[in-house]
């Protein structure tokens, strides 16, 4: 492993013959950080995988562009040669050498290139990756454990390593991210508009695609209600907006009554708050409303107002005040399974 990284630290897949070269014997290489593997060789095209960093790839083919061909254990696709070097097993003899790959007539290679040799092409630009506006996904919550992170990209599949795994998600700039259960975009689904250490018991290793984006993400379906009704909330007590029950477990909302009587709603056990101006949003405007975890004094939510709600299972909800009977809260509820 020690040498892995000595050797990843010294060298960069650099390009250098003018012309494409069809496939011929492959060359193993080394993927130096999270990398996207796409249909064709450019950034233009789609995700179709994404590369560990270390993961070991048969390089088939490459153009005078920057992108080369792999094919490993997953769909087989395009690179960045910037962030591919050699396998394991080849030595640097020294601090003043680097590896170099040339494309000649039995493919690409991967040679060592000591002391004063020909300057090196800047080659391509990187892949578009975490600068700017990104988003950074963690296996562990509060933003621990592996990670990898992506500018705007949409994946439908998760490889291997990532699916199922990511607990936490870190965002930067303007980027926002939808996540998915399921591939292409499917099943459970929820757009995240800031940085969450935990994702809820919905998507917490659950999730299989995802899409980053700036501004609107484009629409997955018409949203699925989960669970709906109207309940009288009395003091003291706690409200679960997955399945409308009055109780301690999975509770959402505490009716908070205090002495003197100051009543306040407490978002509970993860769950968050978007009182917004009070309107009926419904599921598209509760899915990018700014969730937080503050408290809301009833004097903020007379009878009419609607408050968004990100509830502790991380589905998006809905309720409406609709009234008091006498200390008792009444409220309509809308809570979507997507």
């Amino acid at each position: 492993m020690q040498a892995l990284l000595r050797i990843t630290g010294l060298a960069m897949a650099i390009l250098t013959a003018p012309l494409a070269v069809g496939p011929a014997a492959a060359e193993d290489a080394v993927a130096t950080t999270f990398l996207n593997v796409r249909s064709g060789p450019g950034t233009g095209f789609s995700v179709v995988d994404v590369l560990n960093p270390g993961e070991v790839v048969d390089m088939t083919e490459c153009q005078a562009s920057g992108w080369c061909f792999v094919t490993h254990d997953g769909p087989d696709g395009w690179v960045s040669a910037r962030f591919l070097t050699a396998a394991p097993g080849i030595e640097i003899p020294g601090p003043d050498c680097r590896f170099q790959l040339t494309i000649g007539a039995d493919g690409p290679e991967f040679r060592v290139i000591c002391g004063d040799g020909p300057d090196a092409d800047p080659g391509p630009g990187p892949d578009p990756g975490p600068t700017g506006d990104q988003a950074c996904f963690y296996d562990l919550p509060n933003f621990t454990g592996d990670s990898f992170c992506r500018g705007p990209v949409r994946i439908d599949a998760l490889p291997a390593s990532a699916n199922d795994r990511i607990t936490s998600v870190r965002l930067s700039g303007d980027a926002r991210v939808r996540l998915c259960q399921n591939p292409n975009l499917g099943g459970f689904c929820r757009v995240v508009n800031a940085s969450e250490g935990q994702l809820g018991s919905s998507l917490n290793n659950r999730v299989s695609s995802l899409e980053v984006f700036v501004g609107t993400a484009a629409p997955v379906g018409p949203p699925t209600t989960f669970s709906t009704g109207a309940r009288t909330l009395p003091e003291t007590r706690r409200l679960n907006l997955d399945n409308g029950n009055i109780g301690m477990a999975g509770a959402d909302i505490w009716y908070r009554a205090n002495n003197p009587p100051i009543r306040r709603l407490v978002p509970i056990n993860g769950a968050q708050f978007a009182r917004g101006d009070g309107s009926n949003r419904g599921f598209a405007g509760c899915s990018t409303a700014s969730y937080s975890s503050g408290r809301l004094d009833f004097a903020s939510i007379p009878v009419g107002t609607y408050v968004c709600v990100r509830t502790s299972q991380g589905r998006i909800s809905q309720f409406r005040v609709n009234g008091y009977s006498g200390t008792a809260l009444e409220l309509g509820y809308t809570t979507w399974a997507n």
